[in-house]
């Protein structure tokens, strides 16, 4: 007896061992799938928003951060996925992110198979992008703010790589209503009226989700949910650096799944949910959807109630018609946190109820390509989505131009005007002084006129050049991804509702197309060349066509390059990667990308400085509370605090660095442990300047309805550059003591923290803040969405702009100063304050 149990149990062990390897084999041939998240915020102060024109930010509403997704399958082909909490993603930056992850990973990541694109938050700090027409806006281009968003994207990337884990995949879909409205309704009507009779809205309301599963041990790893709706819940008023609408939605989803908690764990950590909200075909699509109001006159004249049409916001020369659109909620951060918390609680349905799930051999495949629109010639391959059949005629011999805006972008949109009312969008009236100028810095040929069709040219932007650089290139880079049978299409711009339909019905019919397959449309991808529209809506001279750079065929080129991208991954062996469409040729203005740094945008003129000192003021101590507490707060209340704080800016690059924190008192442990930091969606971060090298740090935390209660206090915490630093630094500089080369003398790390308050239960049924803690699994309606209204926010008043702080001592510094003022002074003319 006892000898046979000596001979089961080495078969028992060579059972289970053989079983393990087995599946760890099966392991290995399935699909594997990582998620990691950094923080990409950047300077929170000083720094103009990369959206709207002369908006400056002072403050910190919730953080930005880069949500990545890196993808392998059993034949060893990688892909990484990532969406930024960005206004775009520029070709410099994604051309940069991919040469430093092809040095890290040995080649296995590169620009190829590496898919970046941005939420299209107009509430975030600009000055990334190598395209000096978009540079301008922010002013400028800076390369420590570029260098911090790379630095984030990739150290995502290569956590979610190391994150890596055999993941189940599913499939979702469905509709949001309620969240979108299209702001050209005018100009979606001038497409064919039996194209629109095959869809019910004048706006994509459907959701898709992908949701990655642990194949292992069930646990989420993260979903990415395409919707289609601009980030522009927050107007441009708003001072505070924020994610908006799909910020908010990322962070709530993620709080959910995260236990509660914020911020990520560093690193990227195993174990973190994230979500990801990209945007989709969301050129027209708007989040303020009560729609456009006639800002009350200063007589009184009109009332703030009164609805108008946009097409009326502009009215005659030098005098503003003013129109404001409106989101469901009180105020533009009520707004954001609804429309927000709309895509959160439909991504929430879908990844519950997601049962398609997709093959476990799936394909992952990547074609990437960046070719110079200008010199392409294309056939109309849209004319056959109309046609009775494919044989009927089209045209073939397309051709798209040199980039130019027009008119009609100059007038901006509801979600932001121009700062003068002359342009008005959906008219070709032109100016002779706008003409003349235009012309001395780059004339518009009659070649120019015809390849622009019915677009007036306001500015030949691609035939303009600064040291060697034009002001916007015509070099696209275009990508499609394959997982499976989802094909994502990227591209570097905004699409129209009706373009992007066409787009993705074009897909659809290629020969060789799988019957289950779906075609997402991945805006604001790998660059930014602003917008697409189709032919007819081109033609209406609205907001979106002035800014279709590259003439009427735009569409037609990119459907006709998706199609060949498309048929090369269809017909192409399963292999390691696609590789690229053909040789990828390296823009030539990407190289010169260090010619930017003489191109940079100072402090905002504000006599301050980006750099500047930091003084408390005489009697005062750096973290001092300014603002009495009382004694006790409800929940629901509003915590207010003020502190003698640092510039902001001397912060900026400072790891796992938070500006404000709140703590409860732990009874058990005797200790103060953080609830809430400046991620969280119930605090508020601003910087208030003063005089002399002053500056104040206003904190305030809506406590939410299920805040535990017990004992708090709040903290600030900052870096100054005082005076002794500055002497220092001089002494530095002439060589004593001693320095490596680039180093700088020690900031003074700050810490300030409130008196004790504490936090009770509410006694009344006030309206509270609508934190992640009060949300729970209720039906998506209207109705429940406004039941939970977010908190009001601090009102200051807005800090004025100048227009001459655009100018900077680089371009001044110039032998072309006649004509950099020129373009300084049409662009402050016509640049409108939303043209993103």
């Amino acid at each position: 007896m006892q000898t046979i149990w000596h001979w089961k149990l080495p078969m028992a062990l060579i059972l289970m061992i053989a079983f393990c390897i087995l599946s760890t084999i099966s392991a290995v041939q399935g699909f594997e799938v990582g998620a990691a998240m950094m923080d990409i915020t950047g300077p929170v102060a000083q720094v103009n928003t990369m959206g709207y024109a002369h908006a400056k930010l002072s403050g910190l509403h919730i953080r930005l951060f880069c949500r990545a997704f890196a993808f392998r399958d059993s034949a060893g082909n990688s892909a990484a996925y990532a969406v930024l909490d960005l206004a775009m993603v520029s070709h410099l930056l994604s051309f940069t992110v991919g040469k430093r992850l092809s040095e890290a990973t040995g080649g296995r990541f590169s620009e190829t198979n590496v898919m970046l694109s941005a939420t299209h938050t107009h509430a975030g700090p600009g000055g990334f992008n190598q395209d000096l027409f978009v540079a301008l806006n922010t002013p400028g281009f800076d390369r420590a703010y570029f260098n911090y968003i790379v630095d984030g994207v990739v150290q995502s990337i290569l956590a979610a790589d190391r994150a890596r884990t055999p993941a189940r995949v599913l499939s979702n879909s469905g509709h949001l209503y309620n969240a979108s409205v299209n702001r050209h309704p005018h100009q979606y009507l001038l497409n064919p009226a039996a194209e629109r009779a095959r869809y019910p809205t004048n706006v994509d309301t459907e959701m898709h989700l992908l949701r990655f599963d642990d194949a292992q041990t069930g646990a989420p790893l993260g979903s990415i949910a395409w919707f289609p709706v601009h980030g522009t819940s927050l107007k441009v008023s708003n001072r505070y650096v924020s994610g908006d609408n799909k910020g908010i939605a990322s962070q709530l989803m993620e709080r959910h799944f995260n236990g509660g908690r914020d911020w990520p764990p560093a690193g990227g950590a195993r174990g973190t949910f994230v979500a990801a909200f990209p945007q989709s075909h969301s050129g027209d699509v708007s989040p303020n959807v009560r729609g456009v109001f006639r800002v009350p006159d200063a007589d009184g004249a009109a009332g703030e109630g009164d609805e108008v049409e946009e097409v009326r916001c502009n009215s005659s020369v030098f005098k503003t018609f003013d129109c404001e659109s409106k989101g469901p909620g009180k105020d533009q951060y009520k707004s954001a946190m609804i429309i927000g918390r709309m895509q959160f609680q439909t991504a929430m349905k879908l990844h519950q109820s997601a049962t398609t799930e997709l093959p476990k051999s799936l394909t992952l495949s990547v074609v990437h390509d960046t070719r110079d629109v200008s010199e392409e010639r294309f056939p109309a391959v849209l004319d056959l989505l109309n046609s009775v059949n494919n044989s009927a005629s089209y045209r073939k011999d397309l051709r798209a131009c040199k980039a130019a805006i027009g008119y009609a972008f100059c007038a901006g949109t509801a979600d932001g005007k121009a700062l003068f009312s002359y342009f008005t969008s959906g008219t070709q009236r032109a100016s002779v002084l706008v003409d003349a100028i235009r012309d001395l810095l780059a004339k518009v040929t009659p070649e120019d006129a015809e390849c622009q069709g019915s677009k007036r040219i306001c500015l030949n932007v691609g035939k303009i050049f600064w040291s060697g650089i034009p002001f916007m290139s015509s070099q696209i880079p275009t990508q499609l991804l394959r997982i499976g049978p989802i094909f994502i299409l990227a591209l570097p711009t905004e699409v129209t509702t009706m373009a992007g339909r066409r787009l993705m019905e074009s897909l659809r019919r290629t020969e060789g197309f799988p019957n289950e397959g779906k075609v997402l449309i991945n805006g604001l991808s790998n660059g930014y060349y602003f917008y697409v529209t189709t032919e007819e809506e081109y033609n209406g001279s609205y907001y979106e066509a002035g800014a279709t750079l590259f003439g009427p065929h735009t569409l037609n080129f990119y459907a006709w390059h998706a199609s060949r991208m498309l048929r090369s991954i269809l017909t192409t062996k399963r292999q390691k990667n696609s590789g690229n469409f053909q040789p990828k040729r390296t823009p030539s203005d990407l190289d010169k990308s260090n010619r930017l740094d003489g191109i940079s945008g100072g402090g905002g003129g504000d006599g301050q400085g980006i750099n500047g000192l930091d003084f408390a003021g005489f009697g005062k101590n750096f973290g001092q509370q300014l603002l009495n507490l009382r004694n006790s707060y409800e929940q629901g209340d509003t915590v207010e605090l003020k502190f003698v704080a640092c510039n902001p800016r001397h912060s900026f690059g400072i790891s796992n660095h938070s500006f404000l924190l709140v703590q409860r008192y732990n009874t058990r442990l005797h200790r103060w442990e953080t609830v809430r930091n400046d991620a969280s969606l119930d605090t508020r971060f601003l910087w208030q300047q003063g005089d002399f090298f002053q500056s104040f740090a206003l904190i305030r935390w809506d406590i939410p309805a299920g805040q535990r209660p017990g004992d708090y206090r709040i903290g600030y915490r900052g870096h100054c550059r005082t005076f002794s630093a500055a002497l220092a630094e001089t002494s530095w500089a002439m060589g004593w003591p001693k320095q490596q080369k680039g180093e700088q003398p020690p900031l003074l790390p700050v810490s300030g923290e409130s008196r004790r308050f504490r936090v009770v239960a509410a006694r009344s049924n006030k309206l509270r803040f609508a934190s992640d803690d009060s949300i729970r699994e209720t039906a998506l309606s209207e109705g429940n969405i406004r039941s939970h209204p977010a908190a009001s926010m601090l009102q200051f008043k807005p800090e004025s702009s100048s227009a001459g702080t655009a100018v900077n001592a680089g371009c001044i510094a110039s032998a072309k100063v006649a004509q950099i003022m020129a373009i300084f002074w049409l662009l402050q003319m016509m640049t409108p304050l939303a043209r993103l």
